[in-house]
Parts: structure tokens; C-alpha cells; sequence
């Protein structure tokens, strides 16, 4: 399944996503769709989230923890959930604030568990 068709219908199952990107582990973009930002701006903060996902993965691991499937960080006008794939692949979903997180969580993980059968 195209990662575009995925990524895309998240920004129709979403009314308040900004835009998506699947990234690797070295933080360079996959697939990219946005809403309303320039792609580029979409694949920079994809790439920033590969230096957040590198820290919170060292706060994790000194702490023993199960491990990092997920996190979300919120700002004054955006949110970003994050989901974490299967060898250091992830999925980025930026959104406005405004916007329901509880539903976008859920759309991104069904996104995430197609993506993830695909990389398999």
C-alpha cells in the first residue's frame, strides 16, 4: 500500500491535521503530506523529532523502562503525536491545537499499524 494514499488519509480522517510525514531512523523524510505548510517545513520537523526520539529513547533506557512506542508534545498552537515503528521508523502528525487529540491518536495508530505490516 503507497505510503502517500496512508499519510493522506489521515488529513482527511483529521479536520485539524497540518500534515504528516514518515520518517527513518536518520530522520530523513519517506512520504510527506501537508494541509497547509510547505513540504519542506513538514520534513524539518519530522527531522527534529529523530533528535527528540534519541533523547526520550536514552531517558527511557536509564530508567528501564519497556521502551518508547509513542509521545506527543504540545505547543501554543500545535500538537505533534509521534509513532514509533518497527526499526527505527516513525510516523509524525502535526495538528492544531484546537483539534481532537483522542481521535487523531487513533486514526495515527491505525496509520502506523498498516505502515508498520508494510515495512515487515
Amino acid at each position: 500500500m503507497p505510503f502517500n494514499y496512508l499519510l493522506t488519509n489521515l488529513l482527511v480522517d483529521i479536520p485539524n491535521a497540518v500534515g504528516a510525514v514518515f520518517l527513518d531512523e536518520e530522520g530523513e523524510t519517506i512520504e510527506c503530506v501537508t494541509r497547509h505548510a510547505q513540504p519542506y517545513e513538514m520534513k524539518v520537523e519530522g527531522a527534529y523529532h529523530s533528535i527528540f526520539m534519541r533523547r526520550f529513547r536514552d531517558a527511557v533506557a536509564r530508567g528501564n523502562s519497556a521502551g518508547l512506542r509513542r509521545y506527543a508534545m504540545v505547543f501554543d498552537q500545535l500538537v505533534t503525536l509521534t509513532e514509533i515503528l518497527p526499526d527505527g521508523y516513525y510516523v509524525v502528525l502535526v495538528m492544531d491545537r484546537n483539534g481532537s487529540q483522542a481521535v487523531a491518536r487513533h486514526h495515527l495508530r491505525n496509520a502506523a499499524r498498516i505502515i508498520a505490516r508494510e515495512l515487515a
